[in-house]
Order: structure tokens, then sequence, then C-alpha cells
């Protein structure tokens, strides 16, 4: 139980940013599911201020998302003590792809 207290610094769990709605809900869904605390968005000036209000854990930035907002996100998370995962599907589908690399960093 020692692990646990390092948790509750935290008040999101998962902020998940990418350019398609459905995907974001999708993870959201997902994730929150799991009872994990999600926020996500399709926009990089709502994800920045999402970071800026919020201690946010680990930050799933996806695919579709440009290089240049990559960048910022990236640096902005990493600022603020969140990791960043850069979503790479690899044909899996949403679902497989949380669960198979997302949810996994979530528990440790």
């Amino acid at each position: 139980m020692k692990h646990e207290g390092w948790k509750h610094m935290y008040t999101v769990d998962l902020l998940t940013v990418g350019r398609g709605r459905e995907v974001v809900d999708t993870a959201l869904g997902y994730v929150g599911g799991l009872g994990y605390r999600v926020l996500g968005s399709t926009t990089d000036e709502e994800a920045l201020a999402i970071l800026e209000r919020e201690r946010v854990r680990l930050l799933v930035i996806g695919g579709g998302v440009e290089a240049e907002s990559r960048k910022e996100l990236t640096a902005a998370a990493q600022e603020r003590g969140a990791t960043v995962i850069q979503a790479e599907r690899a044909g899996r589908g949403i679902e497989q792809y949380l669960a198979e690399e997302v949810v996994p960093a979530l528990g440790e």
C-alpha cells in the first residue's frame, strides 16, 4: 500500500489529445470506465488550459496531432511532471491500443 500516496497528487489520471472527437470520446469512455479520472481535448488550446489548471499524470497524444503541436504539448506536460505517450496504434483498434499501452502505464 505504500505506493498509493503519490497517486493523490494528481487531479487527472489521463489527458488524451486527438484531432477526432470520436476517438477522444472512445478513449475517455474506455479508460474512465476502468475508474480513472480522465479528460480529453481536440484542440491544443484546451489541452494546454487543462495542463495549466490540473495535475495530469499521463498525457496521450494521438497519431493525428501535428508535429509542432506535439512538441508544444509534450514540453508543457513534462514541465508539469506528466508522463507523455505518443500514441502509435499501428492498425490496432482504439480500445486494444489503450488496453495494451495506456492502461499498463496508468497502473504503474
